[in-house]
């Protein structure tokens, strides 16, 4: 997310909090009202009214968020064929490749050995509808850690992928590794 992002989330976020405190004020002005022996039904029909809508908003939010996020783990049998259609959708529009910001991915490789690893993206290729391929990646966060990260990698996935190195990306590298699958019925 960019500058303008995070401006519009402290701008939507003012507002929300501004109706709260609207909200809260009109009903707090409901129960003086009612206090003094009158009628504060309008006052506080208003109040919860304004309340609703950040309520609602929020609501709205989490459930569309929780609709169209990436899973966070892609699991993937490469023993037999995998069908793209089996695997969430990631919102994108690339014919061929489904790009996911996932933070995990669990691979029974075609050899039946199982890969698990902290990453920071995985791309899963097709071609007529099967996975031909899976694409990971994960930044090196401290110094060191991309010498450990490629052996780990290249030693569990031993000979089910490559793993190459970008030691020029961002701080402190990034390991990439491919894993094939047969998209052979």
């Amino acid at each position: 997310m960019g500058a303008g992002g995070a401006v519009l989330i402290i701008v939507v976020g003012a507002v929300l909090l501004f109706l709260v405190v609207v909200a809260l004020v009109l009903l707090g002005a409901a129960a003086v009202v009612r206090m003094s022996g009158k009628n504060p039904k309008s006052l506080a029909w208003t109040g919860v009214g304004v309340l609703a809508v950040p309520v609602l908003f929020v609501a709205t939010l989490v459930a569309w968020a929780q609709l169209v996020r990436d899973p966070d783990t892609i699991e993937l049998d490469l023993r037999e064929p995998v069908l793209l259609s089996s695997l969430p959708e990631d919102n994108e529009d690339f014919p061929g490749m489904r790009d996911y910001d996932s933070e995990h991915i669990d691979l029974v490789l075609p050899d039946g050995e199982r890969f698990e690893a902290e990453v920071d993206g995985v791309l899963v290729w097709s071609d007529d509808g099967y996975v031909i391929g899976v694409t990971f990646d994960r930044r090196a966060r401290e110094e060191g850690e991309i010498e450990s990260l490629t052996r780990r990698w290249e030693r569990e996935l031993g000979g089910a992928g490559t793993v190459e190195v970008d030691a020029d990306y961002s701080d402190h590298g990034r390991v990439r590794a491919a894993v094939p699958a047969d998209p052979t019925p």
